[in-house]
């Protein structure tokens, strides 16, 4: 197979075929980057620096700022689920409450209207006189409860049980969330974080079998919403929002400061990311392209002929017909 020599302007490519060779090989280095031979997976490296899109140790958000929704959410939860104080829980009016204040040293006519309670103690509201009104003092310390009167049921150690995992897995969530805004989370690790946060919604909402126990069901005694059930409420709405958060949105990880992303560089060079897929073999040579190359000189010394010249005359010379290379390449 033969090919016939194009012809350029004032210009020789080369003195020698091995240099004819070196220039080939020099601007296909140039035009399309060696794959590494031991490469054996696809990795985009950049082809001006040759860095990695991999971000190793921590940055400064590195799935952008997204990220801080459900860390923020899922702390919020976890600072709501904090905010009882274990004896204020539910409010509790009926028999029952007679029954914990028999002992008081303070009898008051007509006995005490409610109690505050919670998971392990209750906390009793006082009289004041002056102001015709009862009231919590909340600087005092909570009563635990009189375990002849109160009987700690299968709802009410469920109820605790559920309200420890809400707040540990609501915490740990929270905290492992944040941990996104300097780290890179694979989706597979992002949507497990989700997947915690939303056990701990969940294990929060079914704290409220609380309610259920003998205490609440005994025929006069009523159990009403207070500042600790509502707060956990609100817990769970936090926690809730937080994991639909993650599990609409996968961030991905934004680029470093300064590495090209195939726009023009400030040596005005574009640089994009080229895709290397490591199987040792490297590109096809057939499909580098050499355009507009300047020579110097006048002679094109070729293989087998080195006392050739081309013509400027735009004619074609039939003997300047060279034959392919011996490694199939073509030279152009």
């Amino acid at each position: 197979k033969k090919r016939k020599v194009p012809w350029y302007r004032s210009s020789t490519m080369m003195e020698t075929p091995e240099t004819s060779n070196d220039t080939t090989a020099s601007t296909s280095a140039a035009t399309h980057p060696t794959a590494d031979p031991g490469l054996s997976t696809s990795r985009r490296r950049s082809a001006a620096t040759g860095e990695t899109n991999e971000r190793k140790g921590c940055s400064l958000l590195p799935h952008g700022g997204y990220t801080l929704i459900p860390a923020t959410l899922s702390t919020m939860g976890w600072i709501a689920s904090l905010a009882q104080d274990g004896c204020d829980y539910s409010k509790l009016t009926g028999p029952t409450v007679d029954d914990l204040t028999a002992s008081s040293s303070v009898k008051v006519v007509g006995g005490v209207p409610y109690l505050e309670v919670g998971f392990n103690a209750y906390r009793a509201p006082q009289y004041w006189p002056e102001d015709n009104e009862w009231r919590v003092d909340y600087a005092s310390q909570c009563t635990d409860y009189d375990p002849d009167v109160v009987t700690m049921d299968v709802f009410w150690k469920m109820g605790k049980a559920f309200e420890f995992f809400s707040l540990v897995l609501g915490g740990g969530g929270a905290l492992f969330l944040w941990f996104s805004s300097c780290f890179v989370f694979s989706p597979v690790t992002w949507r497990w974080a989700g997947h915690e946060v939303f056990a701990a919604a969940s294990f929060q909402a079914c704290a409220f079998i609380w309610f259920a126990t003998a205490m609440c069901r005994m025929e006069g005694n009523t159990c009403a919403l207070f500042f600790g059930s509502k707060a956990d409420i609100a817990a769970a709405m936090f926690w809730l929002t937080s994991a639909l958060a993650i599990y609409i949105r996968y961030p991905s990880t934004q680029p470093k400061e300064g590495q090209g992303t195939g726009d023009d560089t400030a040596d005005g060079v574009g640089h994009g990311d080229v895709e290397l897929s490591g199987t040792g073999t490297g590109y096809n040579d057939d499909d580098i392209e050499v355009e507009d190359l300047q020579f110097e000189n006048d002679e094109l010394p070729l293989e087998g002929n080195p006392k050739a010249k081309m013509s400027q005359g735009g004619n074609e010379n039939p003997e300047l017909e060279v034959p392919a290379h011996k490694d199939n390449h073509e030279i152009i």
